[in-house]
């Protein structure tokens, strides 16, 4: 809806981001399937959130410098600190076949404030259904200690 009302960057940046939540959505069901794990938090799932909140707020900042703004380093991180790990490996071995990592150079990639907020909040939602305690997102608690409520779908 975001890239929609033109608050969200180019097409192929907004199937990126897809992309991200469809890869999320698929760790879950690995967790959803492991067997005396439903009481535990799905940290693949819930990372992958995290990374993609962390792409949105890059894509969202008004940088000087464009290595401030850079997701590459975002990435960096993210491979090194789960690269390793079998949880991830359905993810890594989709997210380099999708074609975003020729187009990521080009793209237009910016969010406003506006969808920045909405999207965070969803994707807030996302992550304490997957068993992530309220506030452990960014290490505290959200903006008023609440989001726009269940089912709160754009």
């Amino acid at each position: 809806m975001a890239r929609q009302l033109n608050q969200l960057g180019d097409e192929k940046f907004a199937r990126s981001l897809i992309v991200n939540i469809d890869l999320a959505e698929k760790l879950a069901r690995v967790c959803d399937k492991r067997k005396g794990k439903k009481d535990k938090p799905c940290q693949p799932a819930i990372a992958v959130l995290k990374l993609f909140i962390k792409r949105l707020e890059l894509a969202n900042r008004k940088c000087d410098d464009s290595a401030d703004c850079d997701e590459e380093r975002e990435w960096t991180v993210f491979r090194k600190e789960r690269g390793k790990d079998d949880d991830f490996k359905d993810f890594w071995r989709e997210w380099d076949r999708d074609d975003w990592h020729k187009h990521k150079k080009k793209c237009r990639r910016f969010v406003t404030d506006e969808a920045l907020k909405i999207i965070k909040e969803d994707a807030g939602w996302l992550i304490k259904s997957l068993g992530e305690k309220s506030g452990e997102e960014h290490g505290k608690p959200g903006p008023g200690g609440h989001g726009r409520g269940k089912g709160g779908k754009d």
